[in-house]
């Protein structure tokens, strides 16, 4: 079963901000009236649902991820997690927060 940080297709180190506008996309590109007749639009976005209802509450992200949340994430990627950097004041990634990726 995938975490909610691979549901919502965020890095666990997310900010709010990042992750509630991934969750209003995928929200949106899995609701039921955009994609009639689709049982997996319906499932994908309970889902979706759930995963921003553990992340979005603040005590409920940090006991999940003191618990499980950051410890899956590095044995699936293999790699540890670098600690979170402030945006800078200045550039692209100050103004940009969120990046859409591509589906397949």
């Amino acid at each position: 079963m995938p975490t909610p940080y691979e549901v919502l297709e965020v890095h666990p180190r997310a900010s709010d901000v990042v992750i509630r506008a991934a969750y209003r996309c995928l929200a949106q590109k899995h609701h039921p009236d955009r994609s009639a007749g689709d049982p997996a639009a319906s499932e994908r976005l309970s889902l979706i649902n759930r995963a921003y209802a553990l992340l979005a509450d603040p005590l409920r992200r940090a006991r999940y991820d003191r618990s499980v949340g950051l410890a899956a994430f590095e044995q699936r990627s293999g790699r540890a997690l670098a600690p979170a950097k402030p945006l800078s004041g200045s550039g692209a990634a100050a103004m940009r927060p969120f990046v859409f990726r591509k589906f397949a």
